[in-house]
């Protein structure tokens, strides 16, 4: 029977986890919906939810080119020269105008990195694309989505196979075979129109054949998302059959989820007829032949080609920046007065700003100078100080979740990520701050943050200041089109916007001349992005750059004659170019074959830029973009700019099948209510009859619409007396969510409070009694932002007890305050029990704010706080409906201390006019460790409690590392209306958290002071 109990306690804990929400404080962060897809529109093989606006020529024609190239692309995958295979169902899209809008959708939770362009979701195979990009980089994301559908589709997984693999985290191929293969199919149809883009990473990873992925790395998912197509593309290269129309890495591709259970290395071992062997059993030859035809391919020309650190008939260079620095760089902007550099990089905690001081050039320096310089070492420096100034040392999520830096936290766009003022003082950036991208300015000296500016516009990149210092000019989205924009800054008190251009189109990098008047900036032509100049006071534009090929990151001159900037004009490679203005004459300085970008041109010259371009650490052994100088000597080509027109078609891949597709217009003048398309599941559903439990069963059941918005969910479980049953509907539409529900639970009161190590509480009454609940709720919350809410709920609540059998009110207290056997605990339970009984009409209110990051360095929180605060009113309504007022108030902080350690420090209060049912237990693994099992219990509470948690060097549990920390605790505890003193209680220790071998729980061996000695106890829990 105890194993028959252990059970039903375990069955208990899994259906009702809000059993016991009341009592314990929630925090969490919030998923904000700032819109809806409330339109819905039907193409012949796709159903698309979205929020476009399709009586926008822009909007509507984006959907259009979605839509469309979706459909081609879908006939052109199924066809038999590719997975030769047709998806018979209408595939779900879920279309969003924005980021924030696809990072709120209840698919996603709440927080998706910016470079996450798309997804497909394996279960319901839904799509979720975004209109954040260019037309040519949105049309590749959604083609590579399309790819994992018909992934997905062959494979075809049971429901049973994707909830094991939601557990397990396993599945029937490796990432990179999910990954690689999705971008190499996608390439084949539409391939990136811009090298930084996959193509660099691959010549970097060429360079060093210790870099290029082996068969055991591949199979250990040891291999990142840039290089997965690697294997393809060599297989496509090295085995394909042009006259047969074979392609090995398609074969490949295709068989690999055709013969799901087929090893991947006996797939190889057929496909290349034995000549890589079979990897799994044995890599070598497979691993030396992707070895040698990758360095075949990109060794020679990355190794013996031009570096950006020596010097040539064109330029010569040199590394400006701290050379022991061993992180990448991005995005230099220059100092007003030449003398120092900001970029962002990667410190200890993330991605920062810093600056530094550029080094000067040094020559040689006599011994008698170095001597009189005090110290001499510093003569040696070819870096100045070699010092970093963090310049944006806080740790979100506040003041910001983090910092908009291209390639680091987004895709590359275009343009730089930060801008000096011209007085020096100031910094202007982009950072996450609630919706979207907010301008941020900081003093240069010290980071302060001077102001935080939120926009009414979408994924604000590459700010740009005015020469007089009063306006910054960036590149933003409204309704899908994005243009260059301006927003006043002279006036702190004041937010003007301004558009700038009207294009409708992708504008993007906009930099400001010298003498105020023009911008230069990047924008769409064809599939291509070329250099326009806007002249401010005329508010006409001017293309400056036509062809075939693609212009970055411009900057001016000083004296407004020249503009430098990258173009992959050459190869397709990102090198370093100037336009003369008067002469309209570009010219070429590099051809490096890992490419550049962000140049900038030094304080006063036309002749020194400083730029990014991949180079070898010394430190590491690794290549990262480092900050370099090149001084100009001789161009490698020039030529006159001549107006060839706009380009016209997709050339990248002019052969394809396109067929026109045009919205259909009764759609959208005649627009359908978006379907729910309502999908139910359950299971654990059983039922029967046992001599010790009479009739028994148990089932959970749930249904969701398509976008996650709407659930129902019911939960029932019967054993004997035990009954269960709960059932609650969420709305997730809009921004107010709100939930109501009805339950009825039967049990003993001591299920609620059980403990894996422990069992049962110290409560002899607890654990006798049995509690009958019955409750309707309504529960709404409003999420202010991620990271603060407020919550409204009512509950219309009866509850009763039995204790020993007998229903508690009708027991008298003589025998509780006669009988010795029952202590003043087990007198004060009964009274609370009594007294809780009955029905009660609460309103409540609760304010929740949690900024708390996390770190698996400290196995949870690292740093931030939690603060919930909550109120509870219910009004007296004759004999049948109890009146009280309660209130809760709990905190947390934690402060890391270096990377692995930190304080936390925790406090909580909780007081009631009357007993209403709730209390808090102490005693146990999450509060007051060290004493028996729940043996404090109050309704008026007070706990605090200390701890500093850090890392134990060289201690290990079959591998895992051990974690020491120590404490003290503190509380005082009482029921209201007693006479009995409060239970106070103070504990210290210290004590180790691990993982059970084998089972694999988090565990604690905690040790407390007592009576002069150290007595342990042991707990399955992790830190709070």
């Amino acid at each position: 029977m105890k194993i028959k109990g252990v059970f039903v306690v375990l069955l208990v804990s899994c259906l009702l986890p809000l059993v016991s929400s009341n009592a314990e404080a929630q925090f969490g962060k919030n998923n904000v919906r700032y819109g809806q897809l409330d339109q819905f529109y039907e193409s012949y093989r796709f159903d698309i939810w979205h929020n476009l606006d399709t009586s926008d020529p822009v909007q509507k024609e984006y959907l259009e080119m979605v839509i469309a190239n979706l459909e081609n692309a879908r006939d052109w995958m199924g066809g038999q020269k590719i997975y030769g295979h047709t998806i018979e169902k209408r595939i779900p899209i879920l279309l969003c105008d924005t980021h924030s809008c696809m990072e709120s959708l209840n698919l996603v939770g709440g927080f998706l990195p910016e470079g996450v362009g798309a997804f497909v979701e394996v279960e319901r195979k839904r799509m979720a694309l975004k209109a954040d990009f260019s037309k040519p980089l949105s049309r590749a994301i959604g083609v590579h989505e399309l790819a994992h559908e018909f992934q997905h589709n062959i494979w075809n997984p049971s429901l049973t196979e994707i909830q094991r693999m939601k557990i397990t985290g396993e599945r029937p191929r490796p990432l990179w075979f999910f990954e690689g293969g999705a971008e190499f199919i996608a390439g084949l149809y539409e391939p990136h129109t811009r090298d930084d883009i996959r193509g660099v990473d691959q010549r970097i990873i060429s360079s060093d054949r210790h870099f290029i992925p082996t068969w055991e790395a591949l199979m250990n998912e040891r291999v990142p998302s840039y290089l997965m197509t690697m294997v393809f593309d060599f297989l496509k290269t090295e085995f394909s059959n042009e006259e047969e129309g074979f392609d090995a890495g398609v074969a490949f591709q295709v068989q690999g989820f055709k013969q799901i259970r087929v090893g991947l290395g006996e797939l190889l071992y057929d496909l290349t007829k034995g000549e890589l062997g079979n990897p799994d059993v044995n890599s070598e030859k497979f691993d030396q032949a992707i070895t040698k035809f990758w360095m075949d391919k990109y060794g020679d020309e990355v190794n013996n080609g031009p570096k950006p650190n020596e010097g040539n008939d064109n330029f010569d260079g040199r590394l400006v920046m701290p050379w022991d620095h061993s992180a990448p760089m991005s995005s230099p902007v220059l100092s007003p007065d030449g003398t120092q550099l900001a970029a962002f990089t990667v410190l200890k905690y993330g991605v920062s700003l810093v600056r530094y001081e550029i080094p000067k050039e040094k020559v040689y320096i006599p011994k008698e100078e170095r001597e009189k310089l005090g110290n001499g070492s510093k003569a040696f420096s070819s870096n100045g100080s070699g010092k970093l100034v963090n310049l944006t040392s806080q740790l979100p999520p506040m003041p910001w979740e983090y910092l908009i830096s291209q390639g680091f936290e987004t895709w590359p766009f275009n343009g730089f990520d930060a801008s000096w003022s011209p007085d020096g003082k100031k910094i202007a950036f982009f950072a996450r701050i609630s919706r979207d991208h907010a301008l941020v300015l900081i003093d240069t000296e010290t980071g302060k943050v001077l102001r935080k500016i939120e926009l009414p516009l979408d994924q604000a990149f590459s700010p740009s200041f005015s020469s007089d210092g009063n306006w910054v000019y960036f590149s933003a989205a409204e309704n899908v089109a994005r243009d260059i924009w301006a927003i006043y800054v002279g006036d702190p008190n004041t937010v003007q916007i301004q558009r700038i251009t009207n294009n409708k189109n992708f504008a993007t990098a906009p930099v400001v001349s010298p003498d105020g008047t023009k911008v230069v900036y990047i924008d769409q032509d064809g599939d291509f992005q070329h250099l326009f100049l806007h002249y401010l006071g005329e508010g006409r534009q001017e293309q400056l750059t036509f062809g075939e090929f693609n212009d970055g990151w411009p900057s001016w001159s000083d004296d407004g004659s020249t503009i430098v900037y990258a173009s992959d004009e050459a190869g397709g490679i990102w090198n370093l170019y100037t336009l003369d203005l008067t002469m309209r004459t570009v010219r070429q300085w590099t051809e490096f074959p890992l490419g550049l970008k962000t140049p900038v041109f030094a304080k006063g010259t036309t002749d020194t830029v400083y730029y990014v371009s991949p180079g070898d650490d010394t430190q590491s052994g690794g290549v990262y973009d480092k900050v370099f100088e090149a001084k100009l000597k001789k161009p490698i080509r020039e030529y006159a700019v001549r107006d060839t027109g706009p380009v016209e078609g997709y050339v990248f891949n002019p052969l394809r099948d396109l067929f026109k597709f045009e919205l259909d217009e009764n759609q959208l003048l005649n627009p359908k209510e978006p379907p729910e398309r309502w999908k139910c599941g359950g299971g654990n559903i059983s039922l029967g009859v046992s001599t010790y439990w009479g009739m028994f069963g148990q089932s959970y059941f749930g249904c969701s619409n398509l976008l996650e918005t709407k659930q129902h969910v019911a939960q029932f479980a019967s054993y004997g007396s035990f009954k269960i049953f709960d059932y609650s509907y969420q709305n997730q539409e809009k921004q107010t969510s709100w939930r109501w529900g009805a339950h009825r639970y039967q049990m003993p009161y001591y299920y609620q409070f059980y403990d894996v190590v422990n069992r049962y509480p110290a409560q002899l009454i607890l654990n006798n009694t049995w509690i009958t609940e019955s409750a309707l709720d309504l529960y709404t919350e409003y999420p202010q932002n991620k990271f603060n809410r407020l919550e409204l709920f009512s509950r219309l609540r009866n509850r009763s007890f039995s204790l020993f059998g007998y229903d508690v009110k009708d027991l008298n207290e003589d025998m509780f305050t006669v009988d010795s056997g029952f202590t003043d605990q087990d007198v004060q339970m009964y009274r609370f029990l009594r007294n809780s009984a009955g029905s009660n009409f609460v309103f409540g209110a609760a304010y929740v704010r949690d900024t708390v990051i996390y770190s698996n360095n400290t196995w949870g929180p690292f740093h931030g706080n939690a603060l919930r605060t909550q109120v509870e009113f219910a009004p007296p309504m004759g004999k049948e409906f109890q009146g009280f007022v309660s209130a809760s108030v709990a905190a947390r902080t934690y402060r890391h201390l270096g990377s692995s350690s930190l304080f936390a420090g925790r406090a909580e209060f909780m007081t009631t006019s009357r007993a209403n049912g709730d209390f808090m237990l102490l005693c146990g693994p999450d509060r007051l460790r060290g004493c028996e099992y729940g043996s404090i219990a109050g309704n008026q509470v007070g706990y605090a409690s200390g701890e500093l948690r850090f890392p134990i060097p060289g201690t290990y549990v079959l591998g895992i590392p051990v974690r020491g920390f120590l404490f003290a605790d503190a509380a005082l505890a009482r029921f209201n209306d007693e006479i009995f003193p409060a239970q106070k209680l103070k504990k210290y220790g210290f004590g180790a958290q691990y993982i059970i071998p084998i089972i694999g729980l988090p565990a604690q061996s905690v040790w407390t002071r007592d009576n002069g000695k150290w007595n342990p106890s042991f707990y399955v829990t992790l830190h709070w």
